[in-house]
């Protein structure tokens, strides 16, 4: 974009924003408004818009789309590949809009587009009601939904995609549509979890809460010498059975730059079938369970919180398998070799009769998998950058050798992982661009890579992005 679009665009948002909803390069507000969770992404946008109201937000994109400046949404800032802003375009930033309604007749929440998960976990939490969410309660409520949202009540409840019941978008002609299944299925379909972006802006969401669980939660910590032994024994408990009412996420990590296993767990079903869960797991794998007791909820929700701040340069990669193959000897080995002590090693499993249950409508594309690992580097000097991507990039590489059915999760991945997202359905993202969002206004993020609707189609197009079978193809149910 050049400088003078850069102005020009300033010069059209002074007339139609009103003062105080708009930052700019010479505020002193600037500097901290355009950063973003993932310091890598230090980009410097032309405008910073803050606003919901419905009319500004239409002539600034009106302005946008006729100067042909880039456009960036945020929510809560937090993905890991710094979607939510943008070199000398426009970014509407949406972080201050927190708030969240609960209707006790229709047991449904109403939620702003910046709401973070710790907005809902509490404001939920005084009706004794719940949405599943993540698992840090900085996160923004809207990415999380729209690739779909893991958390500490997968394993009987599904994804927060899952719960979504219906959104306000803003699409770039300026049109306001209202989805759900009823409505605009097609485009409902691919915000449920899809991971290619809204082809709008959400104003807001809608879901389906539950009842408000009793859980068991806490960690039992192993030395990093036990740790592929503890993981080779956790599979074969999940491949006997994978229980509904217990989700494990164990991390390798250092703890005061010691080394070690974390099982961290979360148990949400009746004290019956919580207490048999634990039994099973703590004969399975043995360890000091004095951590492990009743929580609140919400309490939970917020526990790892400290892990992820202050906010720092960050590369997260991900894969995701079918089966509970990935090799925990190779987990303990990227350890080791971790250029630092913030680097990694999240473990996830899943149990896929939970995620096929929530399948119908939805465009969450991992609903085969028996487990993900994430690894994650943070680190607070430029000059550690190449270190640390490499370190990522070649232990993940690792982790997916001889196996034929991985992808990646597309909240933990960067546009530079082909498998992220929707990736694969190209002519059903071609269908909904050509629908809801024509000219790619909002074709940031995943989607950015996968498509292109202005571009001549090839047979290695079509060949490559033929859709998927069964339920979790992008199109109306």
């Amino acid at each position: 974009m050049s400088g003078e679009a850069a102005r020009a665009l300033v010069a059209r948002l002074r007339t139609v924003v009103p003062d105080g909803c708009l930052v700019l390069p010479s505020s002193p507000r600037y500097d901290t408004a355009r950063q973003v969770y993932n310091r890598m992404h230090d980009h410097r946008p032309a405008a910073i818009l803050r606003s919901l109201d419905e009319t500004v937000l239409r002539k600034a994109l009106t302005s946008a789309a006729t100067l042909e400046v880039p456009v960036a949404v945020r929510g809560g800032g937090h993905h890991i590949g710094g979607f939510s802003t943008v070199d000398a375009g426009l970014v509407i930033d949406f972080s201050e809009f927190r708030a969240v309604a609960y209707d006790p007749h229709t047991q449904t929440a109403r939620v702003r587009p910046g709401a973070r998960l710790g907005d809902l976990d509490t404001q939920l939490a005084a009706y004794g009601r719940c949405v599943p969410s993540g698992t840090v309660s900085d996160t923004g409520i809207t990415g999380l939904t729209l690739g779909g949202g893991i958390g500490w009540l997968v394993a009987g409840h599904g994804l927060t995609c899952d719960h979504l019941s219906g959104a306000r978008v803003l699409l770039a002609d300026g049109r306001i549509l209202d989805v759900s299944r009823d409505q605009h299925r097609d485009l409902f379909h691919a915000l449920r979890g899809g991971g290619a972006g809204a082809f709008g802006i959400i104003l807001e969401l809608r879901f389906r809460t539950l009842p408000l669980p009793r859980i068991t939660a806490g960690s039992v910590r192993f030395p990093l010498n036990r740790a592929a032994d503890v993981l080779h024994r956790i599979h074969a408990l999940l491949e006997e059975r994978t229980p509904t009412s217990l989700t494990l996420a164990p991390t390798l990590l250092h703890r005061d730059g010691v080394p070690e296993l974390s099982v961290d767990l979360c148990c949400h079903g009746d004290a019956r079938e919580t207490a048999r869960e634990t039994t099973r797991l703590k004969k399975g794998i043995g360890g000091d369970w004095s951590d492990v007791t009743e929580r609140p909820y919400p309490r939970w929700q917020a526990h790892f919180d400290s892990s992820f701040l202050p906010p720092m340069r960050g590369y997260w990669k991900s894969t995701h398998s079918t089966r509970l193959a990935l090799d925990p000897d190779l987990m303990t080995d990227a350890l080791r070799a971790a250029p630092t002590a913030r680097c990694s090693l999240l473990v996830e499993y899943f149990n896929t009769d939970t995620l096929h249950a929530h399948a119908e409508g939805s465009a969450y594309p991992l609903r085969d998998s028996r487990m993900g690992v994430l690894l994650s580097a943070r680190w607070p000097d430029r000059a550690q950058d190449d270190t640390h991507v490499h370190w990522g990039r070649t232990w993940t590489e690792r982790l997916r050798s001889g196996h034929d059915s991985v992808r990646a999760y597309s909240n933990y991945s960067d546009t530079s992982d082909s498998h992220a997202g929707m990736a694969g359905a190209g002519n059903a993202l071609r269908r909904l661009e050509k629908t809801y969002d024509p000219d790619r206004l909002f074709a940031r993020g995943h989607r950015a890579g996968l498509t292109d609707t202005r571009k001549a189609r090839t047979p290695q197009d079509d060949q490559q992005n033929r859709l998927p079978s069964g339920p979790t193809t992008p199109t109306a149910p």
